[in-house]
């Protein structure tokens, strides 16, 4: 008897130091084939849909990896194997997938140094792929404030973006007034989700951009944050074939082009930490006033950045987006076509900060 209990000891304490137990979260692992274009009836042109099935696909991964892998390193090594355009998909995923991994139990600290500062190319896609987690949980507003209250001050919001994304990519679809969640939530908070309600919007939508428009009209107030969101995953899903989304955002209504503009920069400006080398060869292939555009525009976002961090307020995020908006509708022919009014003898190209 006392061998088969100093057996059993020594099996927990292998399966435990091992990793193995993690093979219990497999129930939680998200079905890679009912995510897809196909399953989820997005409006995506044909020529586009195995680039968004390859985004879905890798997004399904990461989480995965991340939560049911034994080996502490196996979403890493995922995340290593996608192709530049897909990873930080992956990277999102894992991120929804870190409470899973620790037993839904989660430490604003510990997130933090785990994956925004081990992998600062990617601190925009962790934050997200938090919120996006709250929003599967079904947390409340009040919960998913609780989780954010420590974060990033600035960063913390693209939480809510998250948060917006899964209510506007998994509810809106089957029940238009799943988004009153949304106007519970307090203050700027709530402008982010509607960012993320955006982003989720262009996936349904962006084979007719009118049927886009009419749905991010129907936010009423909260219509510019989701042209914003939109305008950001326009240029997110095609950093290599820019003319696409600017073909694109050219069809949407003039008075959100200012959101727009704002929300396709930060969006370049994710793209240019998330893999430097790639997105300067995606960069090459443009025209130069266009690729002047992006370059400029993304230096004002660094340097709003700044700003706004050092002022230390608690409205940060949101006059970073507004800083960037009105700086680019003064400075930037839309969309994203040439500088305006280029600065006194600055080189044509400067490299992106991280």
């Amino acid at each position: 008897m006392v061998l088969v209990v100093y057996i059993a000891v020594i099996l927990v304490a292998v399966v435990l130091f091992t990793g193995w137990w993690r093979v219990a979260l497999a129930p939680f692992k998200i079905r890679a084939d009912r995510m897809t274009v196909a399953k989820l009836g997005l409006r995506v042109p044909a020529e586009h849909a195995a680039r968004v099935d390859s985004i879905l696909s890798s997004f399904a991964g990461g989480f995965n990896a991340m939560i049911a892998a034994p080996s502490a390193s196996a979403w890493e090594r995922y995340c290593d194997t996608r192709q530049a355009l897909d990873g930080p998909f992956a990277q999102e995923g894992a991120a929804m997938g870190y409470t899973v991994r620790r037993l839904f139990q989660f430490d604003a600290a510990k997130f933090e140094a785990r994956l925004p500062r081990r992998y600062p190319g990617f601190r925009y896609l962790h934050h997200v792929g938090l919120g996006f987690w709250s929003g599967m949980r079904n947390h409340s507003p009040q919960h998913l404030a609780q989780v954010t209250a420590n974060l990033d001050p600035l960063y913390r919001y693209l939480c809510y973006d998250g948060y917006g994304f899964k209510h506007g990519f998994f509810d809106y679809p089957h029940d238009p007034t799943s988004l009153r969640k949304l106007d519970a939530l307090d203050g700027y908070a709530r402008n982010a989700a509607y960012q993320g309600v955006g982003r989720a919007l262009f996936f349904y939508f962006m084979q007719d951009p009118d049927l886009l428009s009419e749905h991010v009209a129907k936010l009423g107030p909260h219509a510019i944050d989701a042209a914003g969101g939109a305008g950001l995953a326009s240029v997110f899903i095609f950093p290599d074939q820019m003319e696409v989304p600017l073909e694109l955002m050219t069809r949407l209504p003039a008075e959100w082009h200012k959101d727009i503009h704002q929300g396709m920069c930060f969006g370049l400006k994710a793209r240019s930490i998330n893999d430097p080398e790639q997105f300067e060869r995606d960069m090459a292939r443009l025209a130069d006033p266009v690729r002047e555009a992006i370059y400029a525009s993304i230096r004002e976002c660094d340097r709003a950045e700044t700003q706004v961090r050092a002022q230390r307020a608690e409205d940060g995020y949101q006059r970073w987006r507004v800083l960037v908006a009105q700086w680019m509708a003064v400075h930037i022919d839309y969309p994203l076509a040439a500088v305006k009014a280029p600065g006194p003898s600055k080189p044509r190209h400067q490299p992106v900060t991280t």
